[in-house]
C-alpha cells in the first residue's frame, strides 16, 4: 500500500487536530465564565485561521503531489464515496473558517481579532464597514451558516473516520496506513514530493498580504472633525509632559484604565472672576490607549468611539462655581459620536504664581453616547459609567 509523503501527513494531521480543538471550544465558548470568555473567542478565531491557510496550503500541495492511489479491494462506488468526502471535506474546511471570518467582520460588536494574542487580524473590510444597521440584518445569518457548516462538518468527521476503520479492520485492505504508517506494512511515495517553495510560499505571501493590506484599508477609513467653538486664547498654556487624562471602566468585574495621548485643553481662568471662564478640551479619541491591544483595536469601531465619523470629542464649560469643600463645580457640555450631552465634573485646584496644578474627576453615561450599544446594551459585561479623570499642569500665558 503506497502511502502519502511525509508533508501531505502532517497537514493532514495539523487540519485534524485543529479542528478537533475547535469543535468543544466553539460549543462552550457563549457559556464561558466572563472573566475568560474573550480570550477563548480569540483562541477559537485564531484556530480558525490556522485551518484557513493549513487548508489552503493543503490543497495546493495536493494539486502538486497527487494523492497515492486507493486499494484495488475498493468497490467503484467507494471509491467514488472517497473522492467525494474529500471534495466536500475540503469546501467546508475552507467555507467554514471564511464565514467565521465574515461573521465576526459583520459583527455589530466589532470585537477585533488577535491571532494568536500577537498580531491584529483584520476584518474583511467592506463588511466591516457597513452601517450598524446593516450589520444587524446580515450576522444572524451568517452565524447560523457558520454553524450550520460546522456541524455539517463534525458529521462528515464521523462518516470519514467510521469508513476508514471499516477498511482497516474490517475489509482488512490496509487502507489507513496510507496516512498512518505505523499502523501496518506501507510503501514510500512513488514519486518525489514538488512544489514546497510554490505552495508554502504563496500561502505565506497571502497571509502577509491581507494582514498588511487588510489593516491599511482599515486605516484608510475618512475622518470627520466635530465642529467645536472657536478658540479662546485662554490664559493658561498646559505641559502636556505634565498632564495625563485617563478614563477607567469595569469589564467583567475588572478595572480597565486607559488616557488619551493626543488632547489639548485652551482655558480661560481667573478664581476671581468665575463668570468670566471659558474652558475647551479637544480629545483625539483615535488616541485612547489601554495597553491591551483587544481593547485599543475596537475602541475606534463604529460602536464604540466612532472616529469614521467624529474623530474629535470636545468640551465646552458653560459654568464653575465653588462648593463649600472649596472645589470647583464645571458644568459643560461633551460633543461626541454626534451627541451633545450635559456633562458636569469637579476638581481641586492650586494656583502657585504663574504655574497651576488641577486634578478632578467627572462620569459619564456610556449607553446615553451610544458608546457599546450593540455590544452590551444592557451593561451586564461592561460597566455602564466611565470615570474620567484628569491631572493637569499648566503655566500662566505670557502677557502680549
Amino acid at each position: 500500500m503506497e502511502r502519502y509523503n511525509r508533508v501531505a501527513i502532517t497537514l493532514h494531521w495539523l487540519i485534524a487536530g485543529f479542528i478537533l480543538a475547535l469543535v468543544p471550544v466553539g460549543l462552550w465558548m457563549e457559556d464561558a465564565p466572563k472573566a475568560i470568555q474573550l480570550n477563548i473567542y480569540q483562541m477559537h478565531k485564531s484556530f480558525g485561521l490556522m485551518v484557513l491557510f493549513l487548508s489552503l496550503a493543503r490543497l495546493g500541495w495536493r494539486f502538486m503531489n497527487p494523492p497515492p492511489p486507493l486499494p484495488d479491494t475498493m468497490k467503484p462506488i467507494e471509491k467514488f464515496a472517497a473522492h467525494a468526502t474529500h471534495l466536500v471535506f475540503y469546501g467546508l474546511i475552507i467555507a467554514i473558517p471564511l464565514s467565521g471570518w465574515m461573521m465576526v467582520s459583520a459583527s455589530p460588536k466589532n470585537i477585533p481579532t488577535m491571532f494568536l494574542t500577537i498580531m491584529h487580524w483584520p476584518h474583511i473590510w467592506f463588511l466591516a464597514q457597513m452601517a450598524a444597521e446593516q450589520k444587524k440584518t446580515i450576522a444572524d445569518g451568517l452565524h447560523e451558516i457558520h454553524e450550520l457548516l460546522a456541524f455539517g462538518t463534525i458529521g462528515l468527521m464521523v462518516l470519514h473516520v467510521g469508513a476508514a476503520l471499516k477498511h482497516q479492520f474490517i475489509n482488512k485492505d490496509n487502507e489507513m496506513t496510507r496516512m498512518i504508517p505505523a499502523m501496518g506494512k506501507s510503501t514510500p511515495p512513488s514519486t518525489k514530493p514538488r512544489g514546497a517553495a510554490l505552495v508554502f510560499g504563496s500561502t505565506l505571501l497571502l497571509f502577509i498580504a491581507i494582514a498588511f493590506l487588510g489593516n491599511r484599508a482599515g486605516e484608510a477609513a475618512p475622518s470627520i472633525t466635530t465642529n467645536a467653538p472657536a478658540s479662546t486664547q485662554g490664559n493658561w498654556i498646559v505641559e502636556p509632559d505634565n498632564s495625563k487624562l485617563i478614563f477607567a471602566f469595569t469589564h467583567t468585574g475588572s478595572e480597565v484604565e486607559g488616557s488619551f495621548t493626543r488632547w489639548d485643553a485652551d482655558i480661560l481662568f481667573d478664581p476671581d472672576d468665575l463668570a468670566a471662564a471659558n474652558i475647551t478640551v479637544r480629545i483625539d479619541l483615535g488616541s485612547a490607549n489601554t495597553a491591551d491591544v483587544s481593547y485599543d483595536m475596537a475602541l475606534p469601531e463604529a460602536d464604540w468611539f466612532d472616529i469614521a465619523s467624529a474623530s474629535e470629542a470636545v468640551f465646552q464649560s458653560q459654568s464653575i462655581h465653588k462648593n463649600d469643600d472649596g472645589e470647583y463645580v464645571m458644568a459643560g457640555r461633551l460633543s461626541l459620536r454626534g451627541l451633545h450631552l450635559p456633562l458636569s465634573l469637579i476638581f481641586g485646584l492650586d494656583i502657585d504664581g504663574d504655574e497651576a496644578f488641577a486634578q478632578g474627576v467627572a462620569s459619564l453615561d456610556r449607553l446615553a453616547f451610544g458608546i457599546g450599544a450593540n455590544t452590551d446594551p444592557g451593561a451586564t459585561t461592561i460597566s455602564k459609567l466611565v470615570q474620567v479623570r484628569f491631572r493637569v499642569k499648566a503655566k500662566r500665558r505670557p502677557a502680549p
